[in-house]
């Protein structure tokens, strides 16, 4: 029985354009799916132990919804501490903020520089 054999290399070129579609496809779906959005931050702690930024996304109706992340010093992974859904009574043109306490074991989420919202860290 004979066998024959092809030599195969390690990108076949004949691929690219499928390859180059479905890069085409993610990308979009991402650009779809990606609701438009702004960072406030990021905001070191006073001490500098810890790292917070706040994302407001505007998924529909020009409506905010609001997630705060924290990391600690040293650290690469931020950690959600809070998700404000657009269904909430936040109004849609407030102006919204993060603050840390001198101490740095308080973080403040302000609506118009009202604390609606803290997180305390312990120690």
């Amino acid at each position: 029985m004979k066998r024959s054999y092809k030599k195969r290399t390690v990108l076949d070129f004949s691929k690219i354009g499928q390859i180059a579609f479905v890069f085409f496809v993610v990308f979009i779906a991402y650009r779809i799916l990606t609701p438009p959005s702004n960072e406030t931050g990021p905001l070191k702690a006073p001490d500098g132990s810890k790292t917070a930024r706040l994302k407001t996304f505007y998924y529909y109706d020009n409506q905010p919804s609001y997630k705060i992340y924290y990391r600690e010093a040293g650290k690469r992974a931020w950690l959600n501490l809070l998700y404000l859904p657009a269904h909430t009574n936040a109004p849609a043109n407030a102006k919204a903020d993060i603050a840390w306490s001198r101490d740095s074991d308080r973080l403040d989420f302000l609506i118009d520089g009202t604390s609606i919202w803290h997180h305390v860290f312990s120690p």
